[in-house]
């Protein structure tokens, strides 16, 4: 799937908010660990994505900093280690939409 930058800047500031409100919900430290390290691989795409020019926002999206393969292999586990964890109904309703469409930007 192919989106804007302006687009995938919103989906990943979406999901980094969502995989913190996880980590503090979470009793499982496997659960914690695979949140802060996809939080930490997304963020610092946060910081390239803050460089690129306002007048370029209209462009397809390509990961900058972090391999794709790398974050849709981090969200996939997650997935599989959520099957388990009981979330707040807001958070499980604001994570699911965004993983399944972080799933198909980070083929």
């Amino acid at each position: 799937m192919s989106i804007t930058i302006a687009k995938a800047t919103v989906l990943v500031a979406d999901l980094v908010d969502a995989l913190e409100n996880v980590y503090w919900e979470s009793p499982t430290i496997s659960v914690k660990n695979q949140c802060f390290n996809m939080v930490r691989i997304l963020q610092q795409e946060i910081t390239e994505l803050t460089k690129v020019s306002v007048q370029d926002h209209h462009y397809e999206y390509e990961t900058i900093a972090c391999p794709g393969k790398q974050v849709s292999e981090g969200l996939k586990a997650l997935s599989k280690l959520l099957g388990n964890e009981i979330l707040r109904t807001q958070t499980e309703a604001q994570l699911a939409p965004l993983l399944d469409q972080a799933k198909s930007v980070f083929k």
